[in-house]
């Protein structure tokens, strides 16, 4: 499938640029399209693109991309961010990976992608969730990986793989994730790192290393999973023909990365408790580093490593966040731009003047892990028009992601501050909504692309620009301006999120939305 050859995000540069100064790259291969960064050693954000793919859906509740959209999507990002820029490419001294989480890709012999990569939204595995979940057990869950278990992940995945595409799991070599897959193109080098490696539901975060009693259960050997390397770890350079691709030198060093979640809370400067970050891309995830491998009893959260060594964070993870605007804009409004949607948003009141939507297109993971989960819209009446639909799906996300919040404090996570980043945040609906429906003071990020810019700090830190990922963040630039949540606003949400929550469980009991 080819890749779109506009790119999304509009590219900046800045001049004056002193020869001496080295530059990184940070590439970010996400679920919608590959954005890239430049990034020098102050560091200041230099030149952004982004390149997007498609999401593949040949049959109900699959989700899966052919892993060459994102190689050529990198090349293409990274070729725009040069030009850009105006940056010699000799200048550039590393490249950083973030990419998407969970998802699988199966390598042959000559580690070739044997199938389309089944992504983290992918929900076909549902049987198979449920039927190892009861075999493995809660406790030897929390014990041996510290997540529940849900579609998706590439345990799941694999475990379905292997009961309906038994000739494609004979021939996987290797498994790997997104952007590992990406640096094996780039470089030739395989691995992994801890970050990514423990979405999988292979890997133990508590050891950060594979689980060794779930690879027996999955019917994997270890050689059948990537090699573990620190985030920051030297990977590899640029093969000539890669080089050639994205016009960079030769050689030029590659870094292992980190998950996009863990580069996008590094990009904001989150490695200490006490700060929560808060998502808004194709899913919409919540963010909080943890001083120590606990997890949820409960395993309504999400225990994974962070991009550092020794560190931790909890996620709340919702599915369909800024993916929600985008299937109401091609279902309803195809053309419109999210701006103009969410300008017309801005203008209905809160609640849509009494429309709901549950925001679970593709099952949902926190808080209820079920991937049988179906969307609706609530209350919709004569009255409401494209607007009001628009609202309601925006805060029917917010809602979501509200549930999040209120696990983590039930655990005993603070957040005192909630910093915001993810694409969808560049409208201010957007944020004005996090603020009121969070009732906290919600504070953007220096840049959107705080994901790819996080990646590129680690290419810094495994560069020598910077000692370490709490060197690197130290010297970021200042975050945007709070917005502050509204009483009267407050007041209005609290009501709503109550009726919201009502929503799901009313729902469960009518044998179509199972």
């Amino acid at each position: 499938m080819a890749v779109q050859s506009t790119a999304k995000y509009t590219l900046k540069s800045a001049s004056g640029i002193p020869n001496n100064m080295r530059y990184f790259l940070g590439l970010d291969i996400g679920t919608s399209g590959a954005k890239c960064v430049l990034i020098d050693e102050s560091p200041r954000l230099l030149a952004s693109a982004g390149q997007e793919y498609p999401i593949l859906s040949p049959h109900p509740c699959w989700a899966e991309q052919d892993p060459e959209d994102w190689t050529a999507a990198s090349f293409a990002a990274i070729r725009q961010v040069l030009h850009a820029s105006g940056v010699d490419p000799r200048q550039v001294a590393g490249i950083g990976l973030a990419g998407q989480m969970h998802s699988l890709v199966c390598l042959g012999a000559k580690n070739e992608a044997l199938r389309p990569a089944i992504l983290w939204a992918d929900t076909r595995s549902a049987d198979q969730v449920n039927r190892l979940t009861h075999q493995i057990g809660r406790e030897n869950l929390a014990a041996w990986a510290g997540n529940p278990l849900a579609a998706g992940f590439m345990l799941a995945s694999w475990a379905w793989l292997v009961e309906h595409e038994p000739e494609t799991a004979a021939q996987t070599h290797t498994l790997c994730l997104p952007k590992d897959y990406v640096r094996l193109r780039l470089t030739g080098q395989l691995g992994s790192e801890p970050s990514d490696a423990s979405s999988t539901l292979l890997f133990n975060p508590h050891t950060r290393a594979w689980s060794d009693p779930l690879l027996e259960i999955a019917g994997l050997r270890p050689d059948q999973l990537p090699a573990m390397h620190e985030s920051a770890e030297i990977a590899g350079g640029l093969l000539p023909w890669a080089a050639a691709e994205c016009g960079l030198p030769a050689g030029t060093p590659l870094v292992f990365g980190g998950s996009d979640q863990a580069c996008q809370a590094l990009g904001q400067g989150v490695l200490e408790p006490g700060t929560l970050t808060v998502t808004i891309g194709t899913g919409g995830q919540l963010f909080a580093p943890v001083p120590r491998p606990a997890h949820d009893p409960q395993l309504r959260l999400h225990l994974f490593c962070h991009a550092a060594p020794d560190a931790w964070h909890l996620e709340a993870a919702i599915l369909s966040a800024g993916l929600a605007l985008r299937w109401l804009r091609d279902a309803v409004a195809p053309g419109r731009s999210y701006s103009e949607l969410a300008d017309a948003a801005a203008g209905v009141e809160a609640a849509a003047e009494g429309l709901f939507f549950l925001p679970h297109l593709a099952g949902e993971r926190t808080p209820h892990m079920d991937p049988t989960a179906r969307a609706a819209f609530i209350g919709l009446g004569l009255g409401h028009s494209l607007p009001h639909l628009t609202r309601a799906v925006m805060e029917g996300v917010v809602f979501a992601l509200r549930q999040g919040l209120d696990l983590m404090e039930e655990v005993g996570v603070p957040s005192r501050r909630v910093l915001a980043a993810g694409g969808a945040t560049r409208h201010p609906l957007w944020l004005e909504l996090l603020a009121n429906i969070f009732d906290r003071p919600i504070i953007p990020a220096h840049t959107p692309e705080a994901t790819a810019f996080g990646a590129a700090l680690l290419a810094g830190v495994g560069n020598g620009a910077w000692t370490s990922a709490a060197d690197a963040v130290r010297a970021l630039p200042l975050p945007g301006k709070a917005i502050y949540p509204e009483a009267s606003r407050v007041n209005a949400y609290q009501k709503f999120f109550r009726q919201y929550k009502e929503i799901y469980p009313a729902l469960e009991r009518i044998p179509c939305f199972v």
